[in-house]
């Protein structure tokens, strides 16, 4: 691939990274957003289209005049938080080094590439391309938002990170508080009262039982608790305590049946909560419109594909929802949300042919 291409794809990443693009700087949200419909404003062949709620802009691009094209790929904008230096790319031994590199700023910029170079195509690819800015903190308002829309498609792939391997399967998302009344009363006569915490820790002990904590990595459900409060005298009994679940599980667990389980597990506490909107991502590796995209990674690659599951969400996870084939497929990188995040350059490259191979290949196997 020719080394020009190369050095505007590490250098948009680079751009797109210097935007502090977090969830409580809007102002950073419209203006990386901004740069990138920027990038694509006077390129012939592209249909652009902007949406924003709650303070969160999108941006959708086709290259045809459809909302419902073959394949809709996606890239969020938004980043965790990070010190200010983590903004500032760092370009070294192969890698992008900093803030957003592996998630997703460099996929962002690949499909903005791409975008531009279908766009010359005397016969381009039936491809929709999402840029979003809420995926760190729920994608109701970027991916869902759009699905809400009317866009649709034959299949749906986020650029996430995965190693350049096909994740087909991530875990749904729960959050629930738990609150165990108590009676108070002093301290030095516990008798008098009824002290939650007591009921916290039958409680816990009950819940491990229920959903037992992997040692290791496993396909399981599993239920954290994660933050406690309660109490405001040391020498007092707890009116109540407020335990917080962190729950991801898998398709074999619905939600009803876990919100019973931890019922079960505290009895005469109130459980509040509902899982997190857009269900889980789950789509058969067998699927017949993943065929052109594993025959792409092998022809590039040289390598059989690999399908793999996360334990994390994605936005992917809105249209496996909807029925439509979803997965996740991006970049070599690792520190995730870390101080030493970085992205695989060669990957970056690799991840641009073999997304190029495949659109096109969907394409003229439709036409």
């Amino acid at each position: 691939m020719e080394p020009a291409l190369r050095e505007r794809i590490v250098a948009t990443t680079v751009a797109l990274m210097a935007f502090e693009s977090t969830a409580d700087r809007p102002d950073q949200l419209a203006a990386v957003l901004d740069y990138v419909d920027d990038q694509l404003t006077g390129q012939a062949g592209l249909h652009r289209r902007r949406y924003e709620r709650n303070g969160a802009p999108s941006l959708m691009v086709t290259l045809h005049d459809t909302q419902a094209p073959a394949i809709i790929l996606n890239a969020h904008l938004d980043v965790v938080p990070a010190r200010a230096e983590q903004f500032r790319a760092s370009v070294r031994q192969g890698r992008i080094y900093g803030r957003g590199s592996q998630d997703m700023k460099g996929s962002a910029a690949v499909y903005l590439h791409l975008l531009q170079a279908c766009a010359t195509l005397a016969s381009p690819p039936d491809i929709g391309v999402q840029f979003v800015t809420d995926e760190e903190i729920g994608g109701l308002d970027g991916t869902r938002l759009l699905l809400e829309a009317g866009w649709r498609c034959g299949l749906f792939v986020a650029g996430e990170p995965t190693d350049l391997q096909i994740c087909h399967a991530q875990k749904g998302m729960m959050r629930l508080d738990v609150i165990i009344p108590g009676a108070p009363a002093h301290g030095s006569r516990p008798w008098a009262g009824r002290n939650p915490i007591a009921g916290l820790r039958d409680g816990l002990v009950a819940l491990e039982r229920r959903f037992p904590t992997p040692r290791e990595a496993a396909w399981q459900t599993t239920v954290v608790p994660t933050i406690v409060t309660g109490g405001n005298a040391e020498n007092r009994l707890p009116e109540r305590v407020r335990l917080r679940l962190d729950i991801r599980h898998i398709a074999a667990d619905t939600p009803a049946a876990i919100i019973a389980g931890v019922r079960d597990a505290f009895p005469g506490a109130e459980v509040l909560g509902a899982p997190i909107a857009g269900g889980l991502l789950d789509t058969d590796p067998a699927h017949p419109m993943l065929a052109p995209l594993t025959a792409a990674i092998t022809g590039v690659t040289g390598q059989p594909t690999r399908f793999v599951r996360e334990h994390y969400g994605s936005d992917a996870r809105f249209y496996s929802d909807a029925g439509i084939p979803a997965v996740c497929f991006g970049p070599v990188g690792d520190g995730l949300h870390s101080d030493d995040e970085w992205v695989d350059i060669d990957s970056l490259m690799q991840f641009f042919a073999i997304t190029r191979r495949h659109v096109l290949h969907t394409t003229s196997e439709e036409s």
